[in-house]
């Protein structure tokens, strides 16, 4: 199993959205996935469409190194969702997942999981995350995602250049500024169901690829 996280370099970024349009993908793929929210004031639920206060998760319940299935959302056939549930938790039992070909991970701000296949920063190409970025300390296997991304931009453009010469270990994929991905929020549906033919569905479509090529 494949072990992804998603991380935003700082809120605002999309990161819940492309967790959400990334778990679709993968399983368009064939792949079986399990997508966990790890951000105790996460979204997820919402982008599969599920009211905001849905109750239960994996931080409610007393032991979810063994219990963890019984909190499971089935959104697909093979595409299933693990909410907060808004307590507080640590993250041993994470160890104990199997059954899936794709583990994705949505991710607090500042809070690293260890034994990660991939980790993923996300950032938008501005001043702000600029800022952030030479701040940041790398681990083993990460990798910076810029999402929101237009070629018409100057500045984003040399922010990419800079980034590239000062050592910073872009993705090669990056993901457009897309209404799409907006919309299909309201929609209450992940990206790649709620408008399939949009660019940013096709890109999510070769990030899942890139996340389940090593299975």
């Amino acid at each position: 199993m494949m072990r992804v996280g998603l991380q935003g370099l700082r809120g605002g970024v999309g990161t819940t959205s492309i967790v959400a349009g990334l778990a679709y993908a993968a399983w368009q793929q064939g792949a079986r996935v399990l997508v966990v929210e790890l951000n105790r004031e996460g979204q997820l639920g919402l982008h599969f469409g599920l009211p905001y206060d849905t109750p239960g998760g994996w931080s409610v319940l007393r032991h979810p190194e063994q219990e963890w299935r019984q909190a499971l959302h089935h959104c697909q056939d093979g595409l299933d969702l693990l909410l907060h549930g808004g307590e507080e938790g640590a993250y041993p039992w994470l160890e104990q997942l199997d059954g899936y070909d794709l583990l994705l991970l949505d991710l607090p701000r500042s809070q690293r999981i260890p034994h990660l296949d991939r980790y993923l920063t996300v950032v938008n190409a501005d001043a702000n995350c600029h800022v952030r970025l030479y701040q940041h300390e790398f681990v083993p296997n990460e990798q910076v995602l810029v999402t929101q991304f237009t070629s018409r931009r100057a500045l984003q453009q040399d922010l990419l250049e800079l980034w590239l010469d000062g050592g910073v270990p872009l993705l090669s994929i990056r993901l457009h500024r897309d209404e799409a991905m907006a919309e299909s929020l309201a929609a209450k549906q992940p990206v790649g169901q709620y408008q399939p033919e949009s660019l940013i569905a096709s890109e999510l479509v070769a990030l899942a690829h890139w996340c389940l090529e090593s299975i």
